[in-house]
């Protein structure tokens, strides 16, 4: 494979690696600079099926442009492999330097985990899942600088046959539980393979490992995040970022990484221990708190009776309180009968329901008075909250009782969140208590994340534990298929392009015997669906190239002639004297040929050379004179 040249252009020079694809540095001999080329065997049994597969999920990264993430020079394909060739970038991967510098200390390592974070978000913004985020797919460069490779990489290869058992291994250990369990994915995945990724930034060590992929994958799944403060100490903030990310389920991960980025940015203000927040599946976003449990009734004791007791404490009163009724009994019979009994001391109420409480006012010879309800949070709906009378006051057999009874707590008024951004908000949304929130992302012009619609209107009156809240977030911009307007005029490309959102730059113009004038000769990129916003660079034609003016060149002998001789024949000296020679030009610079075009002079025969630029269809002329004797005279036709 060394020195073999790839699509007329790449030239192997060395072998880098390999696992699910082999890497090469290369030679780009059409721009004179080192590359990376990755070679990915071609899907044998379904050799179209996987070009389209490859051209779809790795074309798109093309248009990735950020500080944190490897460039993609180009995309293309031999027949036994499809090529990616990228940037090369002179440094370790992140594992490498884990194992050559662990312990990292907390401030280095969340900057290198905030600027892993920029990388991914841009590619997420854009539509673009890595699906493969681990150390090994993390380089960094002279500066230390973090850059994230092989972007579309996993999803081109998610249905081919990996029989790389190493890369399979390296790769498992980092995978979110639904891509081990082989369901859809999604930003979250991502996140999931980061937090794992901080987790062993932080450690030195991966959170999952075993003798088998199989193995590691089924830890993925179904096994607690080993404890942090076992490997080392950290603070709480990071942690709880680790927990929240690597939740396995979706749903209850961090659901957009400017998420992670805003805690991120506050982990040493935080010592509260992270919560599970208990969502119910990954098919929506759940967010919310605990429900508290129902409110205990103050009047308990009456409604189920007293709480049971060892007969050992009690038996002996039995005796003394038989004796103590008698005593009683016959009081009654000796001076009650004398004096009837008209009053009693208020019964306590509070907490009763309503009915409870209106059999215990018959018992008590009382009546039922008004009943009025309030909002209150501390008395369940229908629990009486106060009476009048007063408990504990003197009242007279037959008194009217007005109950105050709670409607339970106050019903919360919906706002109107339209317009507002989720991540702002989240946390009052989860202050409020909804039974769940549900999130539906849908493609949108507003800024990714900003809450379009909500199931519940503004200003209804609603008890939010007992209902779900259905908000509709955009997800920005819908990304828009390409046409290839290669031979249309440039206008109407220009226009549809423009009419698309798309910027449209000339980035050349060149003559083309093919395509006419106006008309546009080729489009980059050509294909693939882009955000509205990019750059579609057009070469447009400026026609044929026109006929050029043709260069002539001829050498002549300009003859001196013979000497002058004295009277008596013979020479007059022994030296030539000098001849004065006069060139006359008509060309395309020189239209008058009776103007004198050089002079120079000469002693004997010389050769000199003579040029002309001929314009298309026109006769070109030269002619020498000797002292004004007119020695050569030539005309020269245009020829093509």
């Amino acid at each position: 494979m060394i020195g073999r040249l790839l699509s007329e252009r790449y030239k192997i020079l060395k072998y880098l690696g390999g696992g699910m694809s082999s890497v090469y540095l290369a030679e780009d001999i059409i721009l004179n600079r080192n590359v990376v080329v990755k070679m990915i065997k071609v899907d044998a049994h379904d050799e179209e099926r996987s070009r389209l597969r490859f051209q779809r999920e790795v074309q798109s990264t093309i248009q990735l442009s950020h500080p944190n993430i490897v460039n993609v020079l180009d995309v293309d394909e031999t027949d036994e492999y499809q090529l990616l060739v990228t940037e090369v970038v002179d440094g370790p991967t992140l594992k490498q330097y884990i194992k050559e510098n662990h312990p990292i200390s907390i401030e280095e390592s969340v900057n290198l985990a905030v600027q892993i974070l920029d990388g991914i978000e841009h590619a997420h913004n854009r539509g673009i899942i890595h699906r493969d985020i681990k150390p090994q797919n993390i380089l960094l460069d002279g500066e230390n600088r973090v850059r994230i490779t092989d972007f579309g990489i996993a999803k081109a290869l998610s249905e081919t046959r990996m029989t790389e058992t190493n890369q399979v291994m390296g790769s498992v250990q980092y995978i979110s539980p639904e891509q081990a369990k082989g369901q859809n994915t999604d930003e979250r995945t991502d996140i999931y393979s980061f937090g794992i990724v901080l987790f062993e930034l932080l450690t030195g060590e991966v959170p999952f490992s075993g003798e088998t992929p199989v193995s590691v994958a089924l830890k993925q799944i179904s096994e607690k995040l080993p404890e942090i403060d076992d490997y080392r100490t950290i603070p709480q903030g990071l942690k709880n970022i680790i927990l929240k990310c690597t939740e396995k389920k979706p749903a209850d991960r961090y659901r957009h990484v400017d998420m992670i980025l805003e805690d991120l940015r506050k982990y040493d203000t935080i010592d509260t221990p992270y919560m599970h927040t208990g969502a119910e599946d990954g098919s929506t976003i759940q967010t919310g708190k605990i429900k508290p449990a129902p409110k205990a009734a103050a009047s308990s004791a009456i409604a189920a009776g007293p709480p049971e007791k060892k007969k050992s404490g009690w038996l002996w009163l039995i005796p003394l309180l038989f004796m103590l009724a008698a005593a009683g009994l016959g009081a009654y019979m000796m001076f009650g009968q004398e004096e009837e009994v008209t009053a009693l001391t208020m019964p306590d109420f509070q907490g009763m329901s309503l009915e409870a409480a209106e059999a215990s006012l018959a018992e008590h010879q009382l009546e039922m008075g008004e009943v009025t309800e309030e909002y209150n949070e501390t008395f369940e709906a229908g629990e009486v909250v106060e009476t009048s009378p007063k408990s504990g006051a003197t009242v007279e057999f037959g008194t009217a009782v007005d109950f105050i009874v709670s409607a339970g707590e106050a019903p919360f008024v919906m706002t109107d969140f339209t317009g507002e951004n989720f991540s702002d908000i989240q946390q009052q949304l989860n202050e409020i208590n909804f039974n769940r929130i549900d999130l539906t992302e849908v493609y949108a012009d507003a800024e990714p994340g900003t809450i379009l619609s909500q199931s519940i209107g503004p200003g209804e009156e609603i008890r939010p534990d007992e209902h779900n809240l259905q908000l509709e977030v955009s997800r920005g911009v819908e990304p828009v298929e390409i046409v290839n307007y290669a031979g249309e005029p440039f206008e109407e490309a220009r226009d549809a392009l423009e009419q698309n959102g798309f910027n449209v730059v000339i980035s050349q113009e060149l003559y083309s015997e093919d395509v006419e004038q106006g008309a546009v000769i080729s489009q980059d990129p050509s294909y693939g669906s882009f955000l509205p916003g990019s750059t579609i660079n057009l070469v447009v034609s400026i026609g044929p190239e026109p006929p050029q003016n043709m260069l002539y060149s001829t050498t002549v002998n300009i003859p001196y002639g013979e000497e002058d001789e004295d009277d008596d024949g013979e020479d007059s000296s022994e030296e030539a004297p000098p001849k004065t020679v006069n060139i006359h030009i008509e060309d395309a610079n020189n239209p008058d040929i009776g103007e004198v075009y050089e002079t120079f002079e000469i002693t004997e025969d010389t050769a000199h050379t003579v040029r002309l630029e001929i314009e298309p269809g026109e006769t070109g002329a030269f002619m020498v004179e000797v002292d004004g004797e007119e020695v050569i005279d030539e005309e020269i036709p245009y020829e093509e």
